[in-house]
């Protein structure tokens, strides 16, 4: 991951791809300090939980158009900032936590909390064959991929939890 885009950097890059930007963003949860990418899969996640009383095929295929989407908003988004899988590009992180806990029916609180940390700590770490996507790609589908890839390691640990806990 790169450093953030300079102010002017940014403005420019919302002139270019104002939608790619919005969206790859999180309207803007992208341009906070700190942990952004944490930022947004925690403001998503109760938006999963509630999600997960929806049919599973349909929650996939939801998936599925959004993984596509933010594949194609990234893209357009790096292209803007000039820089691969920016950190103000945090989409892929909703992506990858939905990734994580979309395979399960009425989610728990504790099982989308254990769910959103270890897909936090999973997609910083990397584990094979995440970090590959994310070194050799230089496109929307290697920033989105990568945290896919997270997301499905996530899951066996996540199904243990929802297993032991209830």
């Amino acid at each position: 991951m790169s450093d953030p885009a300079p102010v002017s950097e940014t403005r420019r890059a919302w002139t270019e791809a104002p939608t790619s930007m919005f969206m790859s963003t999180c309207a803007g949860i992208g341009h906070l300090p700190g942990g952004p990418g944490t930022y947004a899969a925690i403001l998503f996640t109760p938006l999963i939980v509630w999600m997960s009383d929806w049919s599973l095929p349909f929650r996939v295929a939801l998936l599925i158009i959004a993984s596509a989407a933010s594949m194609y908003w990234s893209h357009h988004a790096g292209r803007a900032l000039r820089e691969h899988d920016s950190n103000r590009i945090v989409i892929d992180e909703v992506i990858g936590v939905w990734t994580a806990l979309v395979w399960f029916d009425d989610l728990g609180w504790l099982a989308a909390l254990v769910g959103l940390v270890l897909f936090r700590i999973l997609d910083t770490t990397k584990p094979p064959p995440a970090k590959s996507l994310d070194e050799n790609g230089d496109d929307g589908i290697s920033v989105v991929a990568d945290d896919i890839v997270a997301g499905l390691w996530t899951v066996p640990a996540v199904w243990l939890v929802r297993w032991l806990w209830g």
